[in-house]
């Protein structure tokens, strides 16, 4: 495997105090990709600027015709806005092609903030929303929101009230299935929650599908999966999802230790043998041999590579450590791996785990490699991984331009 990496976007102007007062700087961040039709080498990418720790500024669109080389002008598509009741914030988004329809799917979160910063009440007011583009980004539909069929925008799926609860997007990568169902990835807080520590609340992982029905796309919500809290703190969040060779759902989600640091932190997976209906009981991402291996709470990414057939697994595994292997809720965010999936023991193939990245000499302790975006690179059949080292500077300081890594898996035993 080689890894080649480069900043794609950088950061422009001096770092200046975030909204939550505690930290610095901007981040470059979220760069979601998508070619803009099933032909070509054109390319429709979006990003956005965070501006303190969950919380966007700015979001930006821009162009390559010629499969990333060169890029347009960015255009900003959104911004914060002040309302009476706190800001509107768009959060986390995700782009899809659709190939048989030819359109882009734009989905994204939009928020209110009560306080400007993030708090636990955000989760209270957050709803995904979708715009669907079918001139390679050049304009997109109106916004609309997801609705699980035969509910309405205030309760708006099935036990998820705006005001009380949500269903959101996280670190998602949607995906289409062999038969044409469109698949979401949703993390969903329990309608019973206290939102004073936003960090503990157990949360459940499941699907939205979608199916298109003339030129709309009607969703229904598949079942949400939970975990023991003595087990995970936090619940089990942040979906991954890929399609089997045998035409069964993967999904792997991020899990947390967090307050229970004498709990191993793992990735958690569960099994759908009908298109993300319904779910197995989650249990813990091993080796193929079984072993156990330490991951700490962050978001993960499954990919199949078109050119060798192959699914991969894309996320943090903690190096051996002879005084602390396991990690503490979200640290460390390092290394960054790359590795095959067993798909008939559902387990990482443990000699072809590779490092994509990791803490360099002059990273801050806190430096984090793990909010990234991959897709496929349609001639080269490269992986193409962006991501903001966010504190590679200091704690307080989240300054990081978007660094482009283009990795090769020919040649994986170098």
């Amino acid at each position: 495997m080689k890894v080649e990496r480069t900043i794609l976007i950088p950061v422009e102007g001096e770092s200046q105090p975030c909204v939550d007062g505690q930290h610095y700087g901007v981040s470059i961040m979220q760069v979601n990709t998508a070619y803009k039709s099933r032909t070509g080498v054109g390319l429709l990418q979006q990003y956005s600027e965070e501006v303190a720790s969950d919380a966007m500024g700015k979001f930006f669109q821009r162009t390559s015709e010629d499969n990333g080389k060169t890029w347009s002008e960015p255009t900003v598509i959104y911004e914060p806005v002040e309302t009476k009741e706190g800001i509107l914030r768009q959060g986390e988004s995700a782009l899809l092609l659709d190939e048989e329809k030819d359109a882009i799917l734009h989905f994204y979160n939009l928020s209110l903030y009560p306080e400007s910063r993030y708090t636990g009440d955000v989760g209270k007011f957050t709803r995904i929303f979708l715009r669907i583009s079918r001139d390679g980004g050049k304009t997109f539909t109106e916004p609309e929101q997801i609705i699980q069929k035969g509910f309405d925008k205030e309760n708006w799926a099935r036990d998820v009230v705006y005001g009380r609860n949500n269903a959101s997007i996280s670190f998602c990568a949607p995906i289409i299935t062999s038969k044409g169902k469109i698949l979401l990835p949703t993390q969903k807080r329990p309608l019973e929650t206290d939102s004073d520590n936003p960090f503990l609340i157990d949360l459940e992982a499941g699907c939205f599908i979608g199916e298109w029905t003339d030129e709309k796309i009607e969703w229904g919500l598949g079942e949400m999966v939970n975990i023991d809290s003595g087990i995970s703190s936090r619940g089990i969040f942040e979906p991954t999802l890929a399609e089997l060779m045998d035409g069964s759902i993967l999904m792997i989600c991020r899990g947390s230790n967090s307050t229970i640091t004498d709990m191993p932190g793992y990735k958690w997976y569960c099994i759908s043998k009908d298109g993300g209906w319904s779910w197995s009981e989650p249990s813990a991402l091993t080796y193929h041999t079984g072993e156990n291996f330490f991951s700490p709470s962050t978001g993960s990414r499954l990919i199949r590579n078109s050119k060798n057939g192959k699914l991969y697994w894309i996320g943090n595994i903690l190096k051996k450590n002879p005084d602390k292997e396991n990690p503490d809720g979200n640290r460390p965010r390092y290394p960054l791996q790359i590795a095959e999936v067993d798909e008939r023991k559902i387990a990482i193939i443990k000699e072809t785990v590779r490092v994509i990245e990791d803490r360099q000499e002059g990273d801050s302790p806190f430096v984090q490699l793990s909010n990234f975006r991959v897709y496929e690179n349609r001639e080269t059949h490269e992986f193409i991984l962006t991501m903001a080292r966010i504190q590679e500077r200091s704690e307080k300081d989240l300054t990081s331009p978007a660094y482009q890594y283009r990795i090769n898996m020919e040649g994986s035993d170098d």
